[in-house]
């Protein structure tokens, strides 16, 4: 492993930065083991306290992991990811949002996941969906809310697209307005626009018509948002 000697006044940031060069250019794997704090203290002409910060910033962000009594190892690219996420969802469930910013993010996001999700959509996806759209009917006809449906449909639908990170971002963002305890957020009303949303973009998912779903994915959020705050957020 080769290292550039680095000077007194470049702080733990520069030991980081080379590090994290070092995997990037592949002179680390994930699943390496990186050598002793000692070793890479003389490696880098820096004390051990340095290398340790640095270290610790890249352990901090998901890019290593140190475990007692084995040493420090570089995490794969799927770690990181999940590592990422996961700080991303416990900031938006930690945090008091206003609900027009937690909708405007949504709406970033659902539409290009429906879309996503009616170019991959096997014909099983689309049963479960069906099946999905069945409970949420009968919640609505019995009077409940339906919302753990409603929740469900939106996960099924970053599943089929493929990509676990934003599966957990829609739950983190469904659960930040469940936080509210707004009643208009659960209305009958809503949970009436909900379902036909719903119909709507299962039919555009069955017929494979990208465009299609994204355009009922948004124009359900739309409604939603009406629904919720009326002409004003």
């Amino acid at each position: 492993m080769e290292v550039q000697r680095v000077g007194k006044k470049t702080i733990s940031e520069e030991i980081a930065a080379q590090i994290r060069g070092m995997i990037d250019g592949g002179q680390l794997s994930p699943g390496d083991r990186l050598p002793a704090e000692r070793v890479m203290a003389e490696m880098f002409g820096v004390s051990r306290t340095t290398v340790r910060e640095g270290i610790k910033s890249l352990a901090e962000a998901g890019v290593l992991e140190s475990r007692q009594g084995a040493g420090t190892f570089v995490r794969s690219v799927g770690e990181r990811s999940s590592r990422h996420a996961a700080s991303i969802i416990d900031v938006i469930l930690a945090g008091d949002y206003r609900l027009a910013d937690v909708f405007e993010v949504r709406k970033m996001l659902e539409p290009e996941i429906a879309a996503i999700a009616s170019a991959k959509a096997k014909p099983d996806d689309i049963t479960r969906l069906e099946a999905i759209l069945h409970r949420q009917e009968d919640a609505v006809r019995k009077g409940r809310s339906g919302a753990d449906s409603d929740l469900l449909f939106h996960q099924m639908l970053a599943d089929i697209a493929g990509n676990e990170v934003l599966r957990e971002l829609v739950t983190a963002l469904h659960d930040a307005l469940a936080k509210s305890r707004a009643d208009s957020v659960q209305s009958p009303e809503r949970q009436k626009v909900s379902l036909a949303a719903h119909r709507a973009i299962v039919a555009a998912l069955r017929s494979g018509r990208g465009m299609q779903a994204e355009r009922a994915m948004r124009e359900h959020l739309d409604e939603v948002e009406k629904i919720i705050f009326g002409n004003q957020k």
